[in-house]
């Protein structure tokens, strides 16, 4: 496991443990319970400009569907977030593929 320390716009930090599976052990490693290490790396933004391209992803989206005949009363977006110290927040992905799962709701006019 990694752990990356985010700086906050208003100060303070946030940590997020992630995985990091060709991590080697080294003597700056910080060692928690059951002999299990964790590597501290301070990211290169803040937590949240970290989090501005899932910011424009949802915009995009959200614009989009703005743009239907009928636009829909409620908009549902899912998708995973993946945090690294270098790249800040990537819409996770399975393989060579990233998911969005959209839900759209329409509701009948009440007349």
């Amino acid at each position: 496991m990694q752990t990356v320390q985010f700086p906050l716009d208003g100060g303070g930090q946030v940590l997020v443990r992630v995985q990091d599976p060709g991590l080697e052990v080294d003597a700056g490693d910080i060692v928690t319970r059951g002999g299990m290490s964790t590597r501290l790396e301070v990211a290169q933004d803040t937590f949240e400009a970290a989090l501005d391209p899932i910011r424009v992803v949802a915009q995009g989206v959200l614009e989009k569907l703005a743009g239907l005949a009928r636009p829909p009363d409620e908009v549902h977006v899912e998708f995973g977030v993946e945090l690294t110290a270098k790249a800040g927040a990537i819409v996770a992905a399975v393989g060579s593929t990233a998911q969005l799962t959209v839900g759209l709701t329409w509701r009948r006019p009440t007349e």
